[in-house]
């Protein structure tokens, strides 16, 4: 919830709505946001600490796949058993040092007339929120998806026509994966809602006596694990540059940081400032607020500060498209 329980509305008259509870709009919002960027469950992410400024980097740490070469003898020598490494073993690739710079600061407003603050509750603004919230993830959402195609690898050489699109073709991107021993747990794909309808229709042909994805469909709704992957959908994901309609990756494919924004302190501060966490993921949402008596409007700001990165491995990409037309 947000650090400031309350703020009471100094500037109401007297028999309007004496208080907007800052922590209920900003739970509002956080709840609409971790919602709609569902594929933050998926990726390595950085989130809390400490508030820093925007562009200060932060060094987080991703897992890389590790090679059989690494697994060395144990050895073994009368009297003695000891560690050595005879046969060249990497010890570093455990955890790649991965530096992002916080260099991505988005903010949305919205605000309250004095009619609409008088006649309302915090339920109206709080409705303004969630909206407001909707469109701040949906450009992390961009930048994220953006960022994974500046770095992608596509595994088809012929482009495979929208009509003929099904889950053969998520098979080869898990191949493709399997092929660089890249883990199997924690992958993820996403793809355009043409394409994902398209898989839908292609699946209703998959039932036998013990699985039937016919329920999940009707729902229109791939929740499970198909091919090993999370499947999400994003409606943008085409019009993207160098979008394609299908992309796929693992955990360590994507990286995102985040930490609250550094502020004035409070004898330098002409509105209101809170934040709010979530308590999973730690991703941190902050909410200014003001009221403007020349406007007279009491004005809001929802705002979030992130670094985005898709690291290599040293040898290949980790991100996957499907070039789909």
């Amino acid at each position: 919830m947000a650090n400031l329980s309350s703020i009471t509305n100094k500037y109401a008259p007297d028999g309007a709505n004496p208080n907007l509870a800052v922590d209920i709009i900003l739970q509002e919002a956080l709840d609409t946001f971790t919602k709609d960027l569902g594929i933050l469950g998926s990726i390595h992410r950085d989130f809390g600490g400490q508030p820093m400024r925007f562009n200060q980097s932060i060094q987080t740490r991703i897992f890389s796949t590790r090679n059989k070469t690494d697994v060395l003898d144990f050895k073994r020598t009368v009297g003695t058993d000891n560690f050595e490494d005879y046969t060249g073993g990497n010890e570093d690739q455990d955890a790649d040092p991965v530096d992002i710079k916080l260099d991505q600061h988005k903010f949305i407003k919205f605000h309250l007339t004095d009619l609409e603050r008088e006649q309302t509750q915090v339920q109206y603004v709080a409705e303004s929120a969630k909206y407001a919230a909707h469109a701040l993830a949906q450009k992390v959402t961009e930048d994220l998806l953006e960022k994974a195609f500046s770095a992608d690898t596509t595994i088809n050489t012929t482009q495979i026509p929208l009509a003929s699109f099904d889950v053969d073709d998520i098979f080869d991107v898990a191949k493709a994966m399997d092929d660089e021993n890249m883990p199997k747990g924690g992958r993820w794909m996403v793809l355009d809602h043409s394409a994902y309808y398209q898989l839908l229709k292609t699946m209703t042909t998959i039932t036998n006596a013990t699985y039937d994805v016919k329920p999940g469909i009707n729902r229109a709704l791939v929740d499970q694990q198909l091919g090993g992957f999370s499947i999400y959908t994003y409606n943008g994901l085409s019009g993207l540059t160098g979008g394609e309609k299908v992309l796929a990756g693992y955990e360590g494919s994507l990286a995102m940081v985040n930490r609250l924004p550094e502020f004035a302190d409070a004898s330098m501060q002409i509105g209101d400032i809170a934040n709010a966490v979530e308590p999973n993921s730690g991703l941190s949402l902050q909410l200014r607020r003001k009221y403007d008596v020349f406007d007279a409007k009491e004005q809001y700001a929802l705002t979030i500060m992130y670094g985005l990165e898709a690291p290599s491995d040293g040898t290949t990409n980790r991100i996957f498209t499907l070039d789909v037309a």
